[in-house]
């Protein structure tokens, strides 16, 4: 499922591979991912898939750290949704979005001009001429602070 190991994995991985050369702990981790181990202790992770070494007392562990944990929860609480949802016939609505924004490509586009200005109008709100004018005036007066530029001498 999750192509890098967790912390239970790198581990046993680690204590297998202690004081070998590169050359001869890759053949060392080679056979490890390829050949089960004689140890009953020695599992593969459900989640990451990759060999660690289990310390629980009933050798009752699934997982090699509680990152796996935490992913192998997640994923089966988003499959028992799908579940659900496919059980239920319950499908959710289609909205204009879906219909009418190609998202998935490299540059997204809408299919409909119309249904774009839309749902732009709602993040890019137009503004009256007057209200431009009066923000840039205050801008001018104001400046960055609030106080009227030149209102206060220095130091009073």
């Amino acid at each position: 499922m999750n192509e890098s190991p967790g912390a239970g994995a790198l581990e046993y991985a680690r204590t297998l591979t202690e004081g070998l050369s590169r050359d001869e702990a890759a053949v060392v981790i080679r056979r490890l991912l390829t050949e089960p181990p004689a140890d009953p202790r020695v599992k593969r992770c459900d989640f990451c898939s990759y060999p660690w070494r289990d310390s629980s007392l009933r050798n009752t562990k699934r997982t090699c750290c509680d990152e796996c944990k935490t992913g192998a929860k997640s994923f089966q609480k988003r499959q028992q949704r799908a579940d659900k949802a496919l059980l239920t016939g319950k499908v959710r609505k289609r909205t204009k979005r879906d219909e009418y924004y190609v998202w998935w490509l490299e540059y997204p586009f809408w299919l409909d001009e119309y249904e774009m200005l839309k749902r732009a109008w709602k993040y890019e709100v137009p503004h009256g001429v007057e209200l431009i004018d009066t923000v840039r005036s205050q801008n001018e007066a104001y400046g960055d602070g609030n106080r009227k530029r030149g209102a206060h001498a220095a130091g009073e």
